[in-house]
């Protein structure tokens, strides 16, 4: 995409010094001040990523209207492409074999409460929205949906021709675009309604894994993806604070250069895990997001 063309670029015109920048959240405004860092950040991913130039107020604006109609009508049917059948075939034409993967998790942190304390019917709308608005984002940013587990969307980025930036840059901005719609998107909309906030925490790692089929009968069966990177993608994500973004070295060390320093700049933090089945120390790196949300 050309970033001269895009909102984000408009947006960050009078802010090339990026020590200058102090635009932090407000709610005094129709729409929030999106932080410089987050704005310069997603906007070089894009570019590093080749996405689809679609600017993330853009998706705000959209992300708002389709919450505010399921909010209105629970009963009402909002459909969206979760491009689970082309996931299905990219899966099925790689059965039995290894593919390098960046794995993606991202979590709705707190949801054992909230159905404690929400009607049934509530807490399903809100889940609905959640999973909805995060397919969305996957889809943008050329992630596939893997499976949806509880309040959770696994997504799954192809690593091809050996390009491991370019699907790291995608995850990336993927994950920051997730961030900035639960927050300046989704929330504003439940806060209107009456309900509790809703934080998201991610975990994003990399590599080699297995794709593989579970067998029910002739007619129907499960192709799924197993591999180390899918497990620590899981652990690390359990472990992150709501609102961080928890990132495998492995991932790390394959972003594009000017994605590493924007991270680094922004507060990104070096931490030690340790694999209780393995044993071995895997070092992951964690961002905490709630200044720049």
């Amino acid at each position: 995409m050309s970033g001269s063309n895009s909102a984000l670029t408009v947006m960050d015109n009078n802010h090339d010094d990026d020590s200058k920048s102090n635009d932090y959240p407000t709610r005094k405004k129709k729409f929030y001040a999106i932080h410089q860092d987050i704005v310069k950040l997603i906007a070089e991913e894009q570019i590093a990523a080749a996405t689809d130039g679609t600017t993330i107020l853009n998706a705000i604006t959209e992300c708002k209207a389709r919450a505010l109609r399921l909010l209105k009508d629970p009963n009402r049917k909002e459909y969206f492409s979760s491009n689970i059948e082309s996931s299905d075939v990219f899966l099925r034409s790689h059965m039995y074999s290894k593919a390098n993967l960046v794995i993606l998790y991202a979590d709705l942190a707190g949801s054992t409460h909230m159905s404690t304390v929400l009607e049934l019917r509530d807490m399903t709308t809100i889940l609905q929205i959640f999973i909805q608005e995060m397919s969305i984002m996957a889809v943008k940013n050329h992630g596939y949906i893997l499976k949806y587990v509880g309040d959770a969307v696994i997504v799954y980025f192809p690593i091809i021709d050996n390009n491991f930036s370019q699907a790291s840059n995608n995850a990336i901005s993927c994950a920051l675009n997730m961030v900035l719609v639960v927050e300046q998107g989704i929330n504003p909309i439940l806060e209107e309604s009456g309900f509790p906030r809703l934080q998201i925490k991610i975990g994003i790692d990399s590599g080699e894994n297995a794709i593989v089929e579970y067998a029910f009968n002739i007619k129907n069966s499960h192709v799924d993806i197993i591999g180390y990177p899918m497990n620590i993608a899981a652990k690390i994500t359990s472990l992150a604070p709501p609102n961080h973004l928890a990132i495998g070295i492995i991932t790390y060390q394959r972003l594009d250069l000017k994605v590493k320093r924007r991270l680094r700049k922004m507060g990104l933090e070096n931490i030690e895990y340790i694999d209780y089945q393995t044993g071995d120390a895997y070092s992951i790196l964690s961002l905490p997001l709630d200044k720049y949300i």
